[in-house]
């Protein structure tokens, strides 16, 4: 992909990285891609897990993203808020390869636990991934976006090409299910979930949001203690970048 990816919403909540944000602003020089690169990486492939729930998919989704915007980065480099449009190209992605591969059977997720994660914190973060695996593709994409993304019904209808009616139903059956395969009573939920209201993601107090979000952060923690991958990572995406140039 050579292309913009346009349609980057400012307000949408965007995987940050640990220990800054966003270097470069509009009308200044590009950060330098490979400190955008290893800041942004863990974040961004947590969230395409979170999206997906399989670690090859969101690490193909990832490498890609990453590479469209090495191929732009005089442009892409330059944005105010450049994790922003590499996790746009990434969510299309993996869209597009679920709607591919939506009866194919997922390999299970392997993640080392954080060594920092609290053992409540692995148990509920497991428990939160072994259940998300159980729902449909549209149904885990729709209710990550809105509880994680903060999305609207619209926003998310335009990103995946379905109506906004169909985005509102798959996110109600996707919070439905979630909570079902959780254990939760809608009527005494333990997390303290208050009913969907709104269209702008999920309201304050929401706790089932909350713990996909403790899901992810751990997901994130996990990716950022494996020291080997990102040079792993940064050579899997100049070899990419050859590759593509060899077949133009």
């Amino acid at each position: 992909m050579s292309g913009g990816a346009g349609g980057v919403r400012a307000g949408a909540q965007e995987p940050a990285a640990r220990g800054g944000g966003e270097a470069a602003g509009k009308g200044r020089a590009p950060v330098d891609f490979d400190a955008f690169f290893a800041a942004h990486r863990p974040a961004l492939l947590a969230r395409a897990v979170m999206l997906c729930g399989s670690r090859q998919d969101a690490e193909d989704a990832v490498q890609d993203a990453f590479l469209a915007a090495l191929e732009n980065w005089d442009r892409v480099g330059g944005y105010e808020q450049p994790s922003a449009w590499v996790s746009l190209v990434m969510r299309r992605k993996l869209w597009r390869a679920l709607r591919l591969r939506i009866r194919a059977k997922r390999a299970a997720l392997e993640v080392a636990v954080p060594r920092q994660a609290l053992p409540e914190e692995t148990v509920q973060a497991r428990r939160v991934l072994t259940a998300m695996a159980a729902l449909p593709p549209r149904q885990r994409m729709v209710l990550v976006m809105y509880s994680l993304y903060a999305m609207t019904h619209q926003e998310i209808a335009g990103d995946l090409g379905i109506a906004a009616s169909t985005a509102r139903g798959n996110l109600r059956k996707g919070r439905d299910n979630l909570r079902r395969m959780l254990g939760l009573d809608p009527g005494t939920d333990p997390l303290g979930e208050v009913p969907l209201v709104g269209t702008g993601g999920p309201v304050p107090g929401d706790r089932l949001a909350a713990a996909l979000s403790s899901t992810e952060s751990w997901l994130c923690s996990a990716f950022e203690e494996d020291e080997r991958a990102p040079r792993r990572a940064r050579a899997d995406l100049a070899g990419r970048r050859r590759r593509a140039a060899r077949r133009t």
